[in-house]
């Protein structure tokens, strides 16, 4: 039976568990409101235009195939069932990737053994409010759920060591399972992984030496250090041979990761084909691993992906970490800094940094040096993945800085305080009233550094919210349309539903200084499936829209002569801006609206018949 002081103490350690579980909680639904909130409101980017329409090809055919080109098959598959339930506007296509950027925070609490109180709390609030974090979880893109999936995985495996039990191993592999069906950057996360661990280890092993008298050798260290593994593995494994409890688990966490990878690589309708045919298993098992691994190395690892100016990159990538993420990267530094230097409260002395905290930097340095040159395409979506990590040590510098600011305004000396058990520290039971300021210069300094903390959160995340603007490239990628596109937008899929006879939507092929014949397409039945021809991709993000709507698509050549191409035209006529010279004397009864369909030099004109908007209810009857 326990004394009663140790009741109390266990009563107040979980009383402070649960204190600290409930703010995480409030922070997960801070994080889910700025996620959900107007979801729609931004017209869809270029790269959600392409995996959106191929969504809705793939909800109506049922075919699909891993194309790496467009990552990773989850979206599509989850989509298409979000779909079956809810209607595809743009606000349901980014559900799934802003409910599991709004949980994220809540994944911290696998930390727990690591990050008191204090910690915890700003590591999730760095992530429910981090402007880049908000912004791509806001974006039907692959970065955050692969990153949150894989966050999520460390976590659970972090805390399997740290209690010792395997079962956490198994979420452990579904989530990182769910992170590489979104995104190979999976692999490189696992490499970050490894490296981040290997250093973990090697200072471990330094230590180990540098403690024994008579400075053994590094592989007697070693040697002492697996065997001490050994025996905490016999111990954890009860009455299974070591090995035999290992193998186990082994082959259960590689059938689990296995059976997700499947689910999601396997082409269709292939896999459910084989549910009646066990014949078919082998091939399917082929094409969902062996298969996918050879089109994904074939384009990305042994193609021309990343023949890019790899300081170029870096240096953009900088630029995004300053404008949209300062708080996480300057924190990030100071809280790697105090960590080994400054903190000597509670279990960790001074001098001692904590593997966690060293093991996420690692991980966010090698996260900078590495996707400059793992990246095709400069965007700040990249940035996604370093930041992640930085949350953890950041978090550490802004409870740092606010456990300073705190111990500086102090309370009457009623009931001294202390370390909990979760290493925060012990805050008395007495009133605010009992609030004094103890040290006015340090509480003064901490106050200002929270509160620019705050600014650095608040302001780039107002700024970039929804936001089109080609001054904001620190965050907003330039195949961006602008929100003015909406209203047009929604005028064309009106007629397209109204009008019953024929083509409801011609592109009409233009020769720009840049490209020729943008926007037509030879045979529009090839972007059916994942793929399409260049043109094609002009038109971005116009097919989900005009999908959507059921709109039949064709389109002309810039060549094809205009008077007899435009001799009898649909009700919606699209063409490059460049061409609307040639296209508009032909067009008599349509009304001309142009916008710009990336952030800057492409801009678009729409003739639509103001008959046909007329009918369709988009304008106003004379009077």
């Amino acid at each position: 039976m326990s004394s009663p002081e140790h009741g109390d103490r266990a009563g107040r350690t979980d009383a402070a568990g649960s204190r600290t579980l409930a703010a995480l909680a409030a922070v997960t639904v801070l994080a889910l409101t700025l996620r959900l909130y107007e979801l729609g409101g931004r017209v869809f980017h270029w790269d959600e235009g392409r995996v959106g329409y191929w969504t809705l090809r793939y909800a109506e055919s049922g075919y699909l195939e891993y194309e790496p080109i467009i990552h990773g098959p989850f979206l599509r598959i989850v989509n298409a069932a979000v779909f079956g339930v809810l209607p595809p506007t743009d606000a349901s296509a980014r559900l799934i990737v802003a409910l599991v950027g709004g949980l994220l925070p809540l994944s911290v609490w696998l930390f727990r053994a690591h990050l008191d109180r204090w910690e915890l709390v700003a590591v999730a609030g760095l992530l429910a409010c981090n402007p880049l974090l908000v912004y791509y979880s806001r974006f039907m893109r692959n970065d955050v759920l692969v990153g949150a999936f894989a966050f999520v995985a460390l976590g659970f495996a972090v805390r399997a060591l740290d209690v010792r039990r395997a079962r956490y191993l198994y979420p452990g592999a579904v989530a990182l399972a769910l992170s590489l069906a979104t995104k190979a950057n999976t692999i490189l996360y696992v490499l970050c992984f490894l490296g981040a661990g290997a250093l973990i280890a090697d200072h471990r092993m330094v230590r180990a030496v540098s403690r024994e008298p008579g400075r053994p050798s590094v592989r007697s260290a070693v040697g002492g250090w697996l065997r001490a593994r050994w025996r905490g593995l016999s111990s954890v494994a009860g009455r299974w041979h070591p090995a035999a409890y290992v193998l186990g688990h082994v082959v259960g966490i590689a059938v689990t990761f296995l059976a997700v990878t499947v689910f999601f690589y396997a082409p269709r309708p292939l896999l459910y084909e084989a549910l009646g045919s066990p014949d078919l298993w082998s091939t399917v098992l082929y094409e969902a691993t062996v298969g996918s691994a050879e089109e994904l190395a074939d384009l990305w690892l042994t193609g021309e992906m990343q023949d890019n100016p790899y300081l170029q990159f870096l240096r953009h990538e900088i630029e995004t970490l300053t404008y949209a993420a300062p708080v996480a990267a300057v924190f990030a530094v100071v809280g790697f800094l105090v960590d080994g230097h400054v903190r000597g409260r509670g279990a960790v002395p001074a001098g001692r940094r904590r593997a966690l905290v060293a093991f996420a930097t690692y991980w966010g340095v090698a996260s900078l040096i590495g996707y400059p040159a793992a990246t095709d395409i400069n965007a700040p979506w990249s940035a996604v993945h370093i930041v992640l990590p930085l949350t953890i040590p950041a978090g550490v510098g802004v409870a740092y800085v606010a456990r300073e600011g705190w111990a500086a305004v102090g309370r009457a000396p009623i009931g001294g305080s202390g370390s909990g058990s979760d290493g925060g520290s012990t805050v008395t039971s007495a009133s605010w009233s009992d609030l004094r300021v103890v040290d006015r210069e340090t509480a003064v300094l901490a106050l200002l550094v929270l509160l620019a903390a705050t600014a650095g959160v608040l302001v780039p995340t107002a700024t970039y919210w929804n936001s089109t603007n080609p001054d904001h490239t620190a965050a907003v990628q330039w195949a961006q349309p602008h929100n003015d596109a909406r209203s047009t937008i929604a005028d064309v899929e009106a007629v397209a539903a109204t009008h019953d006879d024929g083509t409801d939507i011609l592109f009409v092929g233009t020769h720009t200084s840049s490209r020729e014949n943008v926007m037509y397409v030879d045979n529009e039945s090839a972007a059916d499936r994942d793929g399409a021809p260049g043109g094609w991709y002009d038109r971005l993000p116009l097919p989900w829209y005009y999908e959507r709507a059921g709109a039949t698509v064709d389109s002309v050549s810039a060549d094809a002569d205009r008077a007899a191409a435009l001799a009898d035209p649909p009700p919606v006529v699209i063409v490059h801006a460049a061409g609307r010279e040639s296209v508009a004397p032909h067009l008599e009864g349509y009304r001309a609206t142009d916008h710009e369909f990336r952030l800057w030099d492409f801009r678009l004109v729409f003739f639509i018949e103001e008959d046909a908007l007329q009918e369709a209810g988009r304008l106003d009857q004379p009077s």
